[in-house]
């Protein structure tokens, strides 16, 4: 029996890290679902997708919600809009593409070339402490770009410093938890890196700021 690695199953609020989810093909819905099943390229790249996504979840940890939100859009508003195998691949090899930096050596593809787009680095989870940080539903989009900033010993976190000189907080000093300071002060020595952070703004009236209620996603931009 045919079977392969389709994730849509995602859409159902199915979140297993530890294994992708598989459909049976036999029982195809959908028109995107019928092309990945009818090609065996395209089986191929759903496959890899599976096993990036769970793994990128796995080291995620507890920003793997947020990841999981993203792939649902990702699967809805890229792969679902596509009417053409050439569209669902290039869609496919962009996800793994933006997925590659968050895999381990045994998960990571060796035998193609992804292309060069942005790379998920990391996620900042929303803060643990929602007294603090109170779920912000209405927080308007943000997205800026430059390098990270490890400002830790002056006591302000972590900030993300455009081209301008601006520096916009990416998490306060009181909100750093798990993995991220790590994470973010590893990316804030690659100094020669420009990162692009997407998430929602957040403001105490005498600068901006980014939302630490919500999803923080931050990506390693291609060498020009």
């Amino acid at each position: 029996m045919m079977r392969t690695t389709v994730t849509a199953m995602l859409l159902l609020g199915l979140a297993n890290a530890a294994s992708a989810q598989s459909f049976d093909c036999q029982r195809a819905r959908t028109a995107v679902e019928k092309m990945v099943c009818a090609d065996a390229g395209l089986r191929e790249l759903d496959e890899y997708l599976g096993r990036y996504y769970s793994a990128a979840r796995a080291e995620l940890e507890g920003a793997a919600s947020c990841l999981q939100m993203d792939q649902a859009l990702w699967l809805t508003s890229v792969r679902g809009a596509c009417r053409t195998d050439a569209c669902l691949k290039t869609a496919y090899l962009n996800r793994l593409g933006e997925l590659d930096a968050l895999q381990p050596g045994v998960t990571a593809i060796k035998n193609m070339a992804l292309p060069s787009v942005p790379a998920l680095a990391w996620v900042i989870a929303p803060a643990v402490d929602k007294l603090t940080a109170p779920p912000n539903t209405k927080a308007p989009p943000l997205e800026a770009t430059g390098i990270v900033v490890d400002d830790v010993v002056d006591g302000d976190g972590f900030m993300l410093r455009t081209v301008d000189g601006t520096n916009i907080p990416l998490v306060l000093l009181m909100f750093l938890e798990g993995k991220t300071p790590e994470r973010l002060s590893a990316l804030a020595r690659q100094k020669d890196v420009t990162f692009r952070a997407r998430g929602y703004a957040a403001t105490d009236g005498k600068r901006t700021y980014f939302e630490p209620s919500r999803c923080t996603f931050i990506y390693r931009m291609p060498a020009k």
